[in-house]
């Protein structure tokens, strides 16, 4: 083989490069070539992924960049006006490789204006080790080359041959461009003249001649263009393909060296990345002590007094096996430098989770307070942590309080150094359904006809254009129905898994022993609202392999939730509590949640999870921790199992009796890895690192470990006197349960903070929902959690400008509305509000509150969004009076400003009398008040919910005759709502969507006066009847009980089969109505009433009369004559001879 791709672009080459990495090794392997390079622009962002595939591969990698470099400074601001051109540098060794890590580092923290650039005073600086190519049409050389600056390209290349010695070459390139016709006979006599060897590449974006067009489209996505742009960003040439040696041969076949020299530059590469040791920044310990493991030790058992009442043999060997296998790993500053992160957070405040994962199994972390939770007392595994067995860093993710964990990730920059410290980059990929919608508008497609052919994907994880074919009929179909939609499959098919944007990662950062820079590339987000963070240049996923310090730290909304719950019973009650250590046995948490009240509760808010916890009844701490578990898809399949046996419903079997000390806690359903393993070790007699081993390779499928565990298991089973034909039972049943066994550490951890919460709410319910209310971002939520303050009989007092807060504050045994949650009322503005308030107290009118506010903050919107919403109800006039003196209020307030600065007035100094204060404000205009209606639908508009009353409040009593259920009745218990069911509502939110096949179908939210339930439309109930909704509109709906469907499961669904405008009540519906009377009442003018009722309140109801006489108990009377309407003017009508409250049946059938 005489030939090596050195010039390629990978999909890190963000829209640019269409060779996905593991697609060109595969090629290169083909064809095969002993080596392959990668050159993105300016980034190093493949290297390891690019590394790792081809040595896999048996491929040599060959690790460079195409950097962008300027002539001038990068430090001077003319540069951003110097011309970039392009530079191939490869790494030859370990020294270049590092050097590109500088380079690229620099080029973006340095150097950064549009794209990443160097200049040659930087690159001569970190040359050392890199093999240098002159890189395309647009490097340096060619380009002065092709505007006939001859005696420049000299110079450029006498720099380059000193930068480079030896290792500098002048490529030469033809992909069928009219200029490198007139470039490469220039280049081939500079090669002469300055005795510069020869290379020829090929400027690979794409792997395949066909895939000319598709990289093409990916232009365009880059760019925002499309196909019919004719100004836009295309390449002239359909050759910059990873072609195969004989392709390359046919280029210039008469400079066979500079084919020779891509194997020569191939064989010189020699860069072997194999991270021997953990790079760990070194961490401080006390002088006394020689080293870090007796350090760790002492700090363990200067910790197990308190943690133990008794110290036991079984605590003291567990303490010693942990610290013996940390040690042999030599980890004992991985978790000084975890302890430390967690001290600091205590110090500041800053709640800590009580564990996160698989390290909660450790009893180290627990004494050392990296954890919360006794691994021996839920018989938790440290092999499922570090596993002696497997050499691998350990990973301890750490939940910090929302609010607080940018406190710990400043100080672990100031600990380590600002250069130490990085985040991680992520990068967002073209899937199935945003390649097909990047492809139809480049193709000049409206966006719905993509949305017709992206709701046809099957909406499941890691779903691919090549699973969705196969398994979607529709979608398949689709995608041949005709050339167009064939041309976007095509695009798609190559385009799919393509790099579209860097990200930053939500949790991680790594720590490094020193400078980053020294270990990993970085680079800069250039996205908004990242403050210019500092990002290490590889995935996370590849930090690992690297053996470097990644540390995931997570924001847990929770535990704001937990400290703001505590701090508000501090302020509310004088109380301190500690929440690391309420009572596990406390009744009234496990009530709560016996009764389904778990809205706010950690990992307990779903309805589906309502209902399971309402059923299982837990009273103890494990049964919280198995539903953690188990409530997921695939192991939610034995929950009802689990529920059954708890309660003796179900028999509780044992596969053996070996298995019964493991698995009685969940009642003989297995639920945990750890059962696994304990399983393993009890009755197969394997180690705890054996089983761990065994769990692993069960749950990933490696069929190799998995023989070699079996028989260890089956074998050691075998010499306990077990049957072959149960373990054998037991294997497979494992096998299966592989696919959902969970963490029991994680969940365990998990099922605290739960019980943490619950705790709050059943003891603390004020404090309790009003952080709730004040840490809820979402204003859809805030109705739905004033709808919980509702039902524990909590009252929120109006927002009021005088009294409230930013946040929701606790009165006594009320909460307070905070101002936050009022739509259009920003964080500026508050601050405005409560500064001027607290400075010179409360304000009297609008043109008072707009004098003294802030006008940058507080605007003609907030005043609308503070009296629409009641907030300013305290102040003078009605609603509509504040509504309508805003635009003057505004004019008032800039005219009080404009004479305080002239010095002729000053508002809070002239007024001597308070005749004077009346006169200098203007008066109210004098307009109508707003109706009753108009009112509610201005609170719902700014404050997501009715607050003064309620729509259907006019039709109450008529509602409570018609209707069989509300959503009281539906809130904990939907299997007791009838199938028939009539019910009334007020339209509160419209969601249209489209199934598969592209008909649309509508969900509807509505509320009656106690919640919210939804009428699902469906097909041609669809066609029927969505004509019927708009929002805010009052409807009385006859349906159906809607069962199996998987969208918000704790509400109520209804299907339709009448939607009734109120108006129409009287025409639209039918029944019968049932009325009791006295026999004194049968008479001759009850008979003409009767008649006169019929006339006066006709209606489809058949009127019963149920006589209480003196001969039979109830005389039963029934009239086909009279039909009347069951409303209050009827019943007003007939009040007198009543002696029950009337009764009323709906006709379903009719």
């Amino acid at each position: 083989m005489a030939f090596v791709h050195l010039h390629n672009h990978t999909q890190y080459s963000l829209l640019d490069g269409a060779c996905r990495v593991d697609k060109i090794i595969a090629l290169a392997k083909k064809y095969d070539m002993p080596a392959v390079a990668i050159t993105d622009h300016g980034n190093m962002f493949g290297a390891i992924d690019f590394y790792l595939t081809a040595r896999k591969n048996g491929i040599k990698p060959i690790i460079g960049i195409e950097t962008y470099i300027i002539s001038g400074s990068i430090e001077a601001d003319a540069s951003r006006k110097d011309i970039r051109h392009h530079l191939v540098l490869l790494a030859k060794n370990l020294t270049g490789y590092k050097n590109l890590i500088k380079l690229s580092t620099k080029a973006y923290l340095k150097g950064f204006y549009y794209k990443p650039r160097i200049d040659k005073k930087i690159l001569a600086e970190h040359s050392e080790g890199l093999i240098c190519l002159s890189a395309c049409l647009k490097g340096e050389l060619p380009h002065l080359l092709y505007t006939g600056k001859e005696a420049a390209a000299l110079e450029v290349v006498e720099f380059y041959k000193q930068t480079f010695p030896g290792r500098y070459y002048i490529e030469i390139q033809n992909h069928g461009l009219e200029e490198e016709e007139i470039v490469a006979p220039l280049l081939c006599d500079l090669a002469e003249k300055t005795s510069t060897p020869l290379v020829v590449t090929n400027d690979c974006h794409y792997l395949q001649e066909e895939d000319a067009e598709a990289h093409d489209v990916l232009l365009c996505i880059q760019t925002g263009k499309s196909l019919t742009d004719t100004n836009r960003m295309k390449y002239k040439t359909n050759q910059l393909y990873f072609k195969s040696e004989a392709e390359m041969k046919k280029l210039f076949p008469d400079i066979p060296e500079a084919y020779e020299n891509t194997i020569k530059i191939a064989d010189e590469i020699d860069l072997q990345l194999d991270y021997d040791d953990f790079l760990l920044p070194d961490i401080e310990i006390p002088e006394k002590y020689e080293s870090k493991r007796e350090y760790l030790k002492q700090l363990c058992y200067d910790a197990v007094a308190q943690k133990y009442p008794v110290v036991s043999e079984e605590i003291e060997a567990r303490i010693d096996y942990e610290l013996s296998v940390i040690g042999d790993m030599q980890y004992e500053g991985y978790f000084l430098i975890v302890k430390d992160f967690i001290d600091a957070a205590n110090s500041m405040n800053v709640p800590v989770g009580p564990g996160r994962g698989s390290a909660v199994g450790s009893i180290v972390s627990y004494l050392l307070g990296i954890t919360q939770i006794d691994p021996l007392k839920y018989g938790l595994f440290f092999e499922r942590f570090l596993n002696p067995d497997r050499i691998g860093m350990p990973d301890i993710d750490i939940d910090f309080c929302a609010e607080g964990r940018s406190k710990i990730i400043d100080y672990v920059v100031h600990k380590y150094g600002r250069k130490s410290v990085a985040q991680i980059i992520t990068f967002g990929t073209l899937g199935a359904k945003s390649v097909i919608k990047d492809v139809a508008r480049v193709l000049d497609l409206p966006a719905s006809t993509a949305n017709e052919i992206t709701k046809l994907i099957p909406s499941i994880p890691r779903i691919t254009l090549e699973k969705a074919l196969k398994q979607s009929r529709e979608f398949s179909e689709k995608m041949h129905e005709n050339n167009i939609n064939a041309s976007i499959l095509k695009y798609s098919k190559v385009l799919e898994g393509l790099i579209r944007q860097i990200g930053i990662h939500a949790a991680g950062i790594v720590i490094g022993p020193g400078n980053l820079d020294e270990y990993v590339p970085l680079a800069v987000s250039t996205q908004k609202n990242s403050d210019n963070a500092v990002l290490v240049q590889y995935e996370g996923k590849w930090l690992d392999d690297l053996k470097i310090l990644k540390m995931d730290f997570l924001g847990l909304k929770t535990l704001t939730l937990i400290k703001k719950t505590v701090d508000l019973v501090r302020e509310s009650q004088g109380l301190e509590l500690d929440s690391e250590n309420f009572d596990l046995q406390d009744k009234a948490s496990y009530e709560l949640l016996s009764k389904g009240q778990t809205d706010g509760v950690f990992q307990f808010e779903s309805g589906g999870m309502k209902k399971y916890l309402m059923d299982l009844k837990p009273n103890q701490f494990e049964d919280l921790i198995a539903m953690v578990a188990l409530y997921r898809p695939g192991p939610m399949q034995f929950i009802e199992s689990f529920i059954n046996r708890k309660h003796g419903k179900e028999k509780i079997r044992y596969i053996h009796p070996l298995t019964e000390s493991t698995l009685k806690e969940t009642y003989g359903v297995t639920v945990y890895q750890e059962q696994v393993m304990q399983i393993a070790r009890d009755m197969g007699g394997l180690t705890g690192a054996q089983a761990d081993t065994l769990r692993k390779a069960i749950g990933k499928k490696k069929l190799k470990t998995m023989e070699k565990m079996k028989i260890i298991f089956v074998e050691g089973a075998a010499r306990k006197g077990v049957d072959r034909n149960i373990t054998e039972k037991i294997w497979t049943d494992w096998l299966d349960f592989a696919n959902y066994a969970f963490n029991k550490s994680h969940a365990t951890a998990y099922a605290y903070v739960a019980f943490q919460t619950a705790y709050l709410k059943a003891h603390y319910p004020v404090e309790f929902m009003a952080a709730l209310l004040s840490l809820e971002d979402n204003p859809t939520k805030i109705p739905y959690f004033m709808e919980e303050c509702r039902k524990m009989n909590i009252e929120v007092v109006a927002p009021n400008i005088n009294k409230s807060s930013d946040e929701f504050r606790v009165q006594g045994n009320k909460i307070l509305f905070g101002l936050r949650a009022i739509k259009n009322v920003g964080v500026a503005a508050i601050r405005s509000i409560m500064k001027e308030r607290d400075k010179h107290g409360l304000f009297k009118n609008i043109f008072d509150f707009c004098s003294r506010a802030e006008s940058v903050c507080v605007n003609k919107a907030v005043l609308e969004s503070l009296v629409s919403s009641g907030a300013m109800d305290g102040l003078e006039g009605k609603r509509s009076q504040k509504y309508a003196a805003i635009e003057s209020a505004l004019e008032f307030a800039s005219s009080v400003q404009s004479e305080k600065k002239r010095g002729q007035i000053m508002l809070f100094d002239s007024f001597s009398e308070e005749q004077d204060e009346e006169e200098f404000y203007p008066e109210l205009p004098d307009v109508h008040p707003w109706s009753y209606t108009q009112m509610l639908n201005e609170e719902k508009k700014y404050l997501g919910f009715y607050w003064s009353g309620h729509p259907l409040k006019q039709y109450e009593s008529l509602i409570s005759r018609l209707v069989n259920v509300s959503t009281n009745d539906a809130v904990y218990n939907i299997e007791s709502i009838p199938n028939n069911i009539a019910i009334a509502g007020v339209v509160s939110e419209i969601i249209k969507k489209s199934d598969k096949r592209g008909n649309p179908f509508a969900i509807i939210i509505m509320e009656d006066l106690a919640g919210k339930f939804e009428v699902m439309l469906f097909s041609k109930d669809y066609d029927n009847y969505f004509e019927f909704f708009n929002e805010g509109k009052e409807l009385f709906i006859i349906g159906k009980k809607k069962l199996n469907y998987n969208g918000n499961d704790s509400l109520l669904k209804i299907s339709p089969r009448k939607v009734i405008a109120f108006s129409e009540l009287k025409e639209q519906i039918s029944g019968d109505l049932y009325l009791k009377v006295r026999e004194e009442f049968l008479n001759q003018d009850f008979a003409r009433n009767l008649l006169t009722a019929a006339d006066k309140f006709p209606g489809k109801f058949s009127l019963h009369l149920a006589v209480k006489t003196r001969k039979f108990k109830l005389l039963n009377l029934h009239s086909r004559i009279i039909k009347l309407f069951p409303d209050d003017e009827v019943l007003k009508f007939f009040k007198d001879c009543l002696i029950a409250e009337p009764k009323v049946k709906i006709n379903f059938n009719d």
